[in-house]
């Protein structure tokens, strides 16, 4: 059963729509797409409360990185409005509390405008795969997206940092879900994506070799078919594990 329900698409931590735009142009044709930039509102709940008030009544929802931690809120806050989920390079587990004051240093460079070196001694060293054959681009789209949404990071930082423990939400989601990442992910390693999947009922997983955190960039095509798949599926029992793609 196709979904021609609208879909909400979630950037990342100091990403735009560009993060997204393969997607975009793959997934446009059939229905409304919203993409909606974090970084509004002094917390979590409240970005997610604000957003909520401005969507449709019911959308299948799609988050990348940040935007998949995002995505459990809105599940929190509104399951009976999410029709099926997509999580990429995601995390559903609180921040470690020795990681605040690392990221809040970050967001005090960048806010000094220091964004540059934050990018390349902090952030790109473990956004690629060490196999992507188009680094240099990619790092310069990133950096391009990452200037473009500097002004959000800090309260993107607090979001990370404040966000809470999912994984008691997740034998709760009961929609079709998509678990998407790459196998070289740093950031939200493999670990993360399997305890999510054992635990979401209706859960495919789909890992994407030689990619890492940036899969949406790093493998565009490949998942924009992982996206369309999830879009066309019915609810499963159990989860399933997708091909390597």
């Amino acid at each position: 059963m196709t979904s021609n329900s609208p879909l909400v698409l979630l950037p990342g931590t100091l990403c735009d729509e560009r993060v997204w735009r393969a997607q975009i142009d793959a997934l446009s044709g059939e229905r409304q797409i919203f993409v909606c930039v974090l970084g509004s509102e002094l917390t979590l709940p409240e970005e997610v409360a604000s957003l909520l008030a401005t969507l449709p009544p019911r959308f299948s929802l799609a988050g990348f990185s940040l935007g998949g931690i995002a995505a459990f809120e809105f599940y929190r806050q509104a399951p009976q409005r999410i029709e099926r989920l997509a999580l990429i390079a995601a995390n559903a587990r609180a921040d470690n509390e020795a990681n605040h004051a690392p990221r809040r240093q970050l967001a005090a460079r960048v806010a000094a405008g220091d964004l540059g070196r934050v990018l390349r001694d902090a952030l790109l060293p473990n956004y690629l795969s060490p196999a992507c054959g188009r680094s240099d681009v990619l790092a310069s789209e990133i950096s391009a997206m990452a200037k473009a949404t500097a002004s959000r990071f800090a309260r993107q930082v607090e979001y990370a940092c404040g966000r809470p423990d999912s994984r008691a939400l997740l034998s709760s989601i009961d929609v079709p879900v998509l678990i998407l990442y790459g196998e070289d992910d740093r950031v939200c390693p493999v670990e993360r994506q399997l305890e999510m999947a054992d635990e979401i009922p209706h859960a495919t997983l789909h890992a994407v070799p030689a990619c890492g955190h940036f899969v949406l960039l790093e493998a565009p095509d490949v998942c924009s078919a992982a996206l369309t798949r999830w879009l066309n599926a019915t609810t499963q029992e159990g989860p399933t594990t997708g091909e390597a793609l």
